[in-house]
């Protein structure tokens, strides 16, 4: 309940342009700041934890093979199923009529969807590399941050299944030797099955790779109640914080900036279509794989028994004519162009509402965005409103086009109309959704450029060697100790052991050419290294000899040390220096 005595804010507009912040250099983030130990750490825990995507993906491929051999007519499958309770000699006849062999397939039942799964795992030895530079500050939140994760890692996964799927059309379009013959019903059926498993397979692998399963921290779920419900107020604070840090990047963006004009900008429109497709695939595609299913199906079954009086019946009608390709290659191109500037379109359709903004901060809630910024309401709903326009019109050219070429079939004209009907309302609530969620990013770019979130961690993973190695780094001890000494306070006992952890703290005696004279002299050059009057020194003639006066035992000057360079009585006095 509000109090009594709380006040309204003041409309929080005109605010000023977010400043970009500069991107820090990963190899210099210290060793407690880094949240796996090393890259080969996170392979041999993606080896251990690899039995659950591997049983996964095993199953994927078994899925991919069925369909593959089914796919070659599927109606004509199962009849001959059928027919074969009564005489099993049919089906041997169906499967040497249809190129394939009893021992082939045996041999590829039982051998390639197991070799296919030990190749996608090992894969994915080389996603640590993937997610090793990462920074979780430069995450808006910790649930997208685990949620990037366990993405790239799904991506490696899968990546092979996927490659074999967007493949095997184009294998059959080139003609190689194959039960495919053609693009028939059938196999366009098996092929949206063959979609659609991969949709499924994605969502179920992705969560047996999640960040706090590879990585061991915390998820993102668990920190959200510590944030919400912990008794410790400072517990709670740091746990709030590190949920969710604060978006920068008011909307709508000041006139004359950069990122008012950026949506139309070659950088802004790819920005919006990676959006939109990423979008289109939580939207469009498991509804297209199914209306494929449905559609190519019946018109499977309406084919084979259209046959049964002809004397092959496995004969392919091919589904898609080569004008079909030619022409929807070319428009929906046209069409991806043009959705690509559609935020771009919006926001200058949206320019009346800019006085009708009273709050240009970003709130999670979308309800509470919209209620406070109509601007941003706008051009999300024009989002969607133009990226389903400009699909219809792709659609109507296409259809025009097959119409003036006579190339347009039956099933041609059916996916016209259920595309029409469905598909494309779809693709524009789905770009809407995109620009919910991503209007920022076109925009402005990447929160992480002009925010940090309060995190323990800014690396996942040393680029190079392990934490411990990283450690020994000279030049990490000296940023350290440059952020305790920019911290302010006193932090003379932290400096102490950092300097202590090491005397030779400037040099490391295990690199090659570390004891090299030569690499000492570009070092001091540099500015990197102190001098200590030795060998090879600036301040002697090179044999440590120096050029100040010499007492009778051989020591620098009248009281036994040289006169140019002293020697500091402790490490942080060697620092000082």
């Amino acid at each position: 309940m509000t109090s009594p005595y709380s006040q309204a804010l003041p409309p929080l507009t005109d605010l000023p342009a977010p400043r970009e912040l500069p991107r820090e250099a990963t190899h210099l983030v210290p060793p407690a700041e880094i949240i796996a130990d090393s890259k080969s750490a996170l392979r041999r825990r993606l080896l251990r934890i690899s039995w659950a995507p591997g049983l996964l993906l095993l199953g994927l491929w078994y899925v991919l093979l069925v369909l593959y051999v089914v796919g070659a007519s599927p109606t004509f499958w199962f009849l001959t199923l059928l027919v074969s309770l009564g005489e099993p000699a049919m089906l041997r006849a169906t499967t040497a009529q249809l190129g394939l062999t009893g021992g082939g397939l045996w041999a590829a039942f039982f051998l390639l969807p197991l070799f296919a799964t030990v190749v996608s795992l090992a894969v994915t030895a080389l996603a640590p590399s993937a997610i090793a530079g990462m920074d979780p500050r430069r995450h808006l939140s910790e649930r997208g941050f685990q949620a990037d994760v366990a993405t790239r890692i799904t991506a490696f996964l899968l990546g092979p299944s996927v490659l074999a799927v967007a493949a095997l059309p184009l294998s059959v379009a080139v003609g190689l030797p194959q039960p495919w013959s053609g693009l028939g019903a059938g196999q366009l059926m098996a092929w949206t099955l063959a979609v659609g498993a991969l949709l499924l397979a994605w969502i179920l692998v992705r969560r047996t790779v999640s960040a706090p399963t590879v990585l061991g921290i915390e998820p993102a779920a668990a920190l959200e109640t510590t944030g919400r419900l912990d008794r410790d107020p400072v517990t709670r604070r740091a746990a709030a914080a590190q949920v969710l840090g604060q978006d920068r990047r008011h909307l709508p963006p000041n006139p004359g900036t950069a990122a008012a004009r950026r949506a139309l900008t070659p950088r802004g429109a790819l920005t919006s279509l990676a959006l939109i497709t990423r979008a289109s695939l939580t939207w469009v595609a498991p509804a297209a794989a199914g209306l494929g299913v449905i559609i190519f199906g019946i018109a499977d079954v309406v084919i084979t028994f259209n046959g049964l009086l002809q004397s092959d019946l496995v004969q392919v009608r091919s589904a898609l004519h080569w004008q079909m390709v030619a022409v929807g290659v070319p428009v929906l191109a046209l069409v991806a162009l043009a959705m690509a500037f559609a935020p771009g379109l919006a926001v200058l359709a949206a320019a009346g509402q800019r006085s009708a903004v009273i709050d240009q901060r970003t709130y999670p809630s979308w309800e509470h965005r919209k209620r406070v910024n109509p601007w941003e309401s706008l051009v999300v709903a024009l989002t969607g409103w133009f990226s389903a326009a400009l699909a219809l019109l792709g659609l109507v050219l296409f259809a025009v086009v097959l119409a003036l070429l006579g190339a347009a079939t039956a099933l041609a004209w059916v996916w016209i109309v259920v595309g029409g009907l469905t598909l494309i309302p779809l693709l524009g609530a789905g770009a809407s959704a995109a620009m919910r969620r991503g209007l920022r990013d076109v925009l402005y770019g990447p929160a992480g450029d002009y925010m940090r979130r309060e995190t323990p961690y800014s690396l996942v993973a040393p680029d190079i060697g392990t934490r411990a190695q990283r450690a020994e780094d000279p030049a990490v001890r000296a940023e350290q100790r440059r952020r305790l000494q920019a911290q302010g306070g006193d932090h003379a006992l932290a400096i102490f052991d950092l300097d202590a952890s090491g005397e030779r703290l400037w040099v490391d005696d295990s690199a090659p050419g570390a004891k090299d004279t030569a690499v000492r002299q570009a070092e001091l050059a540099a500015g990197t290294l102190p001098d200590f009057g030795g060998e090879g020194s600036p301040f002697t003639r090179g044999d440590g000899s120096g050029d100040g006066q010499h007492g009778a035992d051989g020591r620098h000057g009248a009281d036994g040390q040289g006169g140019r360079h002293g020697i500091p009585d402790s490490m942080t006095g060697l620092r000082e220096r």
